[in-house]
């Protein structure tokens, strides 16, 4: 089974915010709960230190908005081979990938784990590097084929039911 991905920048900031959107707004609560908590230490009316503490709150979750923005920015243009169009090679044995500078495979007993998403499969070649292979270029038989595929390689999955 073959499938195309070319995945833009776009694509990259889309899934990268909607993955970590639970983790930022955990994070925001208890940066606001800490915020308010220490002006309310403070010998200031109540109107005041909540006004306060909102407006370090809002600069501090811009700055974090920011900076990831970049960061995501960076980290997508600094690697060419993300911004190439990868072709996939799916078998019972193995995976092959070739971009436009490289060529390469792997046996399904190396994968460290699969993570399927609404929007994408996640091969995961360690704890931290993976191949995202998005699901808009596939059709329903080849996520099923790929599924399959996973599923009798005993390869660690969490994959969806629909």
């Amino acid at each position: 089974m073959i499938v195309r991905t070319h995945i833009t920048f776009k694509d990259f900031l889309h899934f990268n915010v909607k993955n970590s959107f639970s983790r930022s707004i955990i994070f925001s609560i208890i940066l606001l709960l800490f915020l308010g908590l220490n002006f309310y230490n403070a010998e200031n009316d109540t109107q005041e230190i909540f006004k306060s503490a909102a407006i370090w709150f809002a600069a501090l979750v811009v700055f974090i908005f920011v900076r990831t923005y970049f960061r995501l920015k960076n980290a997508f243009y600094s690697n060419k081979k993300i911004q190439e169009e990868i072709i996939y090679t799916f078998t019972d044995e193995k995976v092959q990938t070739k971009g436009e500078t490289f060529e390469g495979d792997f046996t399904w007993n190396t994968v460290f784990k699969v993570r399927e998403l609404k929007d994408w499969f996640l091969i995961y070649q360690s704890a931290k590097t993976m191949n995202m292979i998005q699901k808009s270029k596939m059709g329903k038989d080849q996520i099923s084929v790929l599924r399959k595929i996973i599923t009798e390689n005993g390869v660690k999955a969490k994959l969806r039911k629909d």
